[in-house]
């Protein structure tokens, strides 16, 4: 049984929402999270309560547990547990006491992006700024990076909240449904928009087959949400025979051992050589495939590894 997904306050899906489960329904409970350790870089989620599903299912599961409120116990997927966990939110920087500048950092997050400001006080009322955008996994979409006057904050700040954000031949506003918003990968959550636009076009005539073509999802995903939002019938042909093993299996296990067999350097520290040496991997334009192989480590531990390290130089 892993906790695969989880809602928060704003009522916004994260982690696997639409994984395969081998349950008829979900479990659900209530996460509280604890505070921001006092002295470490908060976290997405830190003393937030959150509603979690939990199943048996094929996602890749974690090292660690989170104990509901009910006292029940369950093992995250990784997705899941890089969210949840401060320790995939923190910057590491250089100590306070080894340098001149004082150093401020803030992070926020929605459902698909998490944004990062790294900025450091120079001298002279001057500050260096770094602003990174990227996929709540970790993979970065873009930066900002600058050096200004901290007397020039508000002036820089009121120019980039005027850029237009339509062409300059568009002077009408459209009335018309937005653009189906597509899934990137699997398990992505449902947007307002796309769910917008799966009502609209399912109730022009649309069949199942043609909208998850649109919305770049499985026919099973868009037929589950159309019986969930009371648009569509159950869909019992897809609800998997109860299964009755002759005998008792045993859990699935994952060990650092096993994770290894894959990845050679799960779990290791990195050094500092390795560090630089992934640096220059990826200036020189080497894929997150490459850099696995070449380093030992799966892809979603060289994107967070990447995203450290750039934050902080």
């Amino acid at each position: 049984m892993l906790i695969y997904a989880f809602r928060d306050a704003q009522g916004l899906w994260y982690g696997d929402p639409d994984a395969a489960i081998h349950d008829l329904r979900p479990g659900r409970g209530v996460l509280t999270l604890p505070p921001t350790t006092p002295g470490q870089d908060r976290g997405m989620f830190d003393g937030q309560q959150v509603e979690v599903l939990y199943a048996a299912c094929d996602v890749e599961a974690s090292q660690t547990s989170y104990r509901l409120d009910d006292g029940g116990s369950f093992v995250a997927t990784w997705h899941v547990h890089e969210l949840l966990s401060p320790a995939y939110q923190r910057v590491l920087t250089t100590p306070a006491a080894s340098r001149d500048a004082a150093t401020v950092r803030l992070e926020i997050g929605s459902l698909h992006r998490r944004y990062s400001l790294h900025a450091d006080l120079l001298a002279e009322d001057r500050i260096e700024l770094t602003v990174v955008i990227c996929t709540p996994d970790g993979v970065i979409r873009g930066e900002l990076t600058g050096e200004v006057d901290t007397r020039d904050l508000a002036e820089v700040g009121r120019l980039i909240a005027a850029i237009p954000l339509t062409s300059a031949d568009q002077t009408t506003p459209s009335v018309t449904l937005p653009a189906p918003v597509k899934a990137t990968r699997h398990g992505q959550g449902w947007a307002p928009e796309a769910i917008a636009y799966l009502k609209e076009h399912y109730r022009s005539g649309k069949s199942p087959e043609q909208l998850a073509e649109e919305l770049g999802r499985s026919e099973k995903s868009i037929r589950w949400k159309l019986h969930g939002l009371g648009l569509g019938p159950f869909p019992s042909d897809l609800v998997p025979d109860p299964r009755i093993p002759v005998e008792a299996e045993e859990p699935k296990a994952y060990s650092v051992e096993e994770k290894r067999r894959l990845h050679p350097n799960a779990y290791k520290p990195w050094d500092p050589e390795d560090e630089q040496r992934l640096a220059e991997r990826c200036a020189q334009g080497a894929s997150l495939s490459d850099l696995s192989q070449e380093f030992g480590r799966n892809e979603g531990a060289i994107a967070s590894r990447l995203l450290r390290s750039h934050l902080n130089w």
